[in-house]
């Protein structure tokens, strides 16, 4: 059973991950299979939140229940502010995220679960001792989404960021079998801030078409650039500020790009491979958006398979032959 779950998991990583899997693939065969049940888990929440999923669950344990507890008074906290999706919507995923929660609790204690990521990531949890705060973290970032779609200052960001990324590279240091010392974690949550980041700003046009606005108001203030402008597609390249915007907002990245990269020699070499070509999966993009002054209007900023596979090849031999 558990063979099965995990190769579930990992045609589902091999079919929706792109750029992510061509990193997965390398790794050691048991880290390999908990990176692709932990993507399937982060690939479960983002569908449901984005409606392309809905659960199955029988339910919580009564009206006593200490979770359900937990999450109604979270929920009616939510209730009064504004959701960004109709309410019947918003309440409905808030419902299916709840489930999720239900479905996680049962990696961390004696239930089973019969979905298969669930039975891969129980298996994944106990052999690699992945923190209960970091799962949990992630799934309150998609209910961010659905009632936060400006975001004020870029500390209000970073709170997001961090929640939807920075876990991601947190539960990945567990997998690559470093003993997550403060100084790894530090770059790891760096990690998720720079990927984060760089999505963000590959996807501004696909996001104001929903309504979103991601980055922060206050720097794009300093610019003039208003939230009118924002929603104006193509018309922005037109924009004084948005080239020097985008410059300074690339020069941001990269701190946290570099600051990443000192995550490298605290792995064990042999897993150093997955997350230096992640890294370089998105350098690439950065530098594409950042010479283009920030045309990600014409067309969507991606890599072709030539320029992963070349990418790919210069870190394999920089990992072979060389160190990070």
């Amino acid at each position: 059973m558990i063979e099965a779950a995990y190769a579930y998991c990992e045609e589902l990583t091999r079919r929706e991950a792109g750029n992510f899997y061509h990193s997965f693939k390398y790794l050691p065969e048991e880290q390999r299979r908990a990176i692709c049940a932990y993507y399937a888990f982060c690939r479960r929440a983002d569908d449901i939140a984005d409606g392309d999923y809905v659960d199955i669950f029988p339910g919580s344990l009564g009206p006593n229940d200490p979770e359900a507890i937990t999450y109604r008074r979270k929920l009616e906290e939510l209730a009064a502010a504004k959701p960004v999706v109709e309410r019947t919507e918003y309440e409905d995923k808030l419902a299916q995220l709840f489930f999720f929660r239900k479905k996680l609790s049962t990696a961390y204690n004696s239930m089973s679960s019969t979905d298969p990521i669930f039975m891969a990531l129980k298996h994944t949890i106990s052999n690699f001792g992945i923190p209960r705060e970091y799962m949990d973290d992630m799934i309150s970032g998609m209910e961010d989404d659905l009632y936060t779609n400006r975001y004020a200052n870029f500390e209000e960001l970073y709170s997001y960021c961090y929640r939807v990324a920075s876990t991601v590279g947190l539960v990945c240091i567990n997998i690559y079998g470093h003993d997550a010392t403060a100084a790894a974690r530090e770059f790891a949550e760096a990690w998720g801030i720079f990927m984060q980041l760089t999505n963000i700003i590959r996807d501004v046009q696909e996001d104001t078409e929903r309504n979103r606005i991601y980055l922060p108001l206050e720097d794009l203030e300093r610019f003039g650039l208003s939230e009118e402008d924002m929603m104006s597609g193509r018309e922005l390249l037109k924009h004084p500020g948005w080239k020097p915007f985008v410059t300074e907002y690339c020069e941001r990245i990269k701190a946290y790009r570099d600051k990443a990269y000192k995550l490298l020699p605290l792995l064990p070499k042999q897993s150093r491979y997955s997350p230096a070509a992640m890294m370089a999966f998105y350098s690439s993009i950065l530098r594409r958006i950042e010479k283009s002054g920030g045309d990600v209007f014409t067309e969507r900023v991606k890599l072709s398979k030539a320029e992963k596979l070349t990418l790919a090849a210069g870190v394999y031999l920089k990992h072979r032959f060389l160190s990070f």
